[in-house]
């Protein structure tokens, strides 16, 4: 028995209710959707009820439901078909479940996630997650780093069934049913963990693949990888000056209350100067202490930029210098870091003064990471410089056309300027002037070929 075409059904809070098909090309579906009070031709969707009237919509699923079996008909969702709630009540989300009893024609989620992660460049691993997985929203959700396609899909319907791709250098990417279309799936970013990132940050625009692995990941590597590395770095470096300008006011706050603290001789007065001094350290660490995970990766591709760079910046800048000193400053950072989280795992949380010395640690750490941080706060702002010059560089040239193909392409033209329909015009063109007719067989120094 042949499969039954499909008919998607989707909620819209404008349009009301809207449908899709599949492998049906204005057949029995198509027809069906027609007669119900759908009309065509919408750009976003193939098929609108309009309205959101719930008698309306009450009438039109029951007359598709009536008349779909009759015609080999299957539709997708069945939820829609229960009863419609109050009007005072707001709609609820479309769920992307396939219909219970009904074949699934797309392909497993989890299957392709796996061939999808295998293919992508590095190490990745996929973690799937099925429709139990989650009550009633999609936590990952808010952590979805897009602004297009994939952020409008999530405000009109509720994924039940994902996947999450984790690479070895921690991108995270969710790959999910692309709603009312079948044999495709949308992928997406996710936001960095702890990054904290400006709401200002370009957000990576997610991607529809096709349910072929090979394909979907050649678009994720060539398209949506890209999209997310210059997310990070742009996002990275708007934190990044956000963290040196916070960092300027807690040295001018510092100075201005320093000078009160102290004597004529630059001696402190009394103990109200240390306590002034944790806070200090303490602040400047917070401002310091994201680095220690994104800084690396700054500093790598500033390092990457550094010879494209114009000259005479670089020496005006002491760019090399301070990336150099920036370097330093994040070995010294991790040690410190290092070295407080032995002592605060080796603090046994039932003993009774256990909170008093994880204090003291704390302000040890920043005590000892303030020379670091200060370094940080002196010359991060290289970086910052550096993606405005990064920024202001020309579009790389065209790509040459490679030698083997060039050679062809001479090879060809060499070929079409002796065949025998270039003859002809050649032989035609020098009639038409009146040359001498010695010339009109060849041209050049080349002899005429023998037969």
């Amino acid at each position: 028995m042949a499969e039954p075409v499909w008919i998607t059904l989707g909620k819209h809070p404008e349009l009301g209710l809207t449908a899709a098909t599949a492998q049906d090309d204005l057949g029995a579906a198509h027809r069906l959707l027609v007669d119900a009070g759908f009309s065509a031709g919408h750009p976003d969707f193939a098929y609108i009820l309009g309205g959101n009237h719930p008698g309306d919509v009450r009438a039109a699923l029951q007359q598709l439901d009536n008349t779909a079996a009759t015609h080999h008909v299957a539709i997708d969702d069945a939820s829609l078909f229960e009863p419609a709630p109050h009007e005072d009540v707001p709609p609820t989300k479309h769920l992307l479940v396939p219909s219970s009893g009904l074949p699934d024609p797309q392909r497993d989620l989890a299957e392709f996630a796996g061939e999808l992660a295998a293919r992508l460049p590095g190490t990745w691993h996929a973690a799937s997650h099925g429709p139990n997985a989650y009550a009633e929203d999609f936590p990952l959700g808010e952590r979805v780093w897009d602004r297009g396609h994939v952020s409008w899909a999530f405000s009109e319907f509720t994924p039940l069934r994902n996947a999450v791709l984790t690479s070895d250098s921690g991108v995270e990417l969710v790959v999910f049913d692309r709603p009312l279309r079948r044999h495709e799936f949308l992928v997406a970013a996710l936001e960095p963990r702890g990054s904290g990132f400006a709401a200002t940050a370009e957000a990576p625009t997610g991607i529809v693949v096709s349910a072929d692995p090979a394909r979907a990941a050649s678009r994720v590597t060539e398209r949506l990888l890209p999209r997310y590395e210059k997310a990070v770095h742009q996002a990275r470096i708007e934190q990044l000056a956000l963290a040196v300008a916070a960092g300027e006011r807690v040295l001018d706050e510092w100075d201005a209350v320093s000078d009160s603290l102290c004597d004529a001789d630059h001696w402190p007065l009394d103990e109200r100067y240390d306590l002034r001094q944790r806070v200090r350290d303490a602040e400047m660490w917070a401002q310091f202490a994201p680095f220690l995970d994104h800084g690396p990766a700054l500093a790598a591709h500033a390092e990457e930029t550094l010879p494209l760079l114009d000259p005479a910046e670089r020496v005006a800048g002491r760019w090399s210098y301070r990336l150099r000193a920036l370097r330093e400053t994040l070995d010294g950072g991790a040690r410190v870091q290092t070295e407080f989280q032995v002592v605060a795992e080796a603090l046994l949380p039932d003993h009774p003064r256990s909170g008093e010395v994880f204090a003291d640690a704390v302000a040890l750490r920043n005590a000892e990471g303030w020379h670091y941080s200060l370094t940080w706060m002196d010359n991060a702002g290289v970086l910052v410089d550096m993606a405005r010059a990064e920024e202001a560089l020309p579009a790389p040239p065209a790509r040459p056309v490679p030698t083997q193909q060039a050679a062809q392409s001479a090879r060809a033209e060499a070929a079409r300027a002796w065949s025998p329909h270039a003859a002809r015009q050649i032989t035609a063109a020098i009639e038409t002037a009146g040359g001498p007719l010695a010339i009109r067989f060849f041209n050049g120094t080349r002899p005429p070929r023998s037969r």
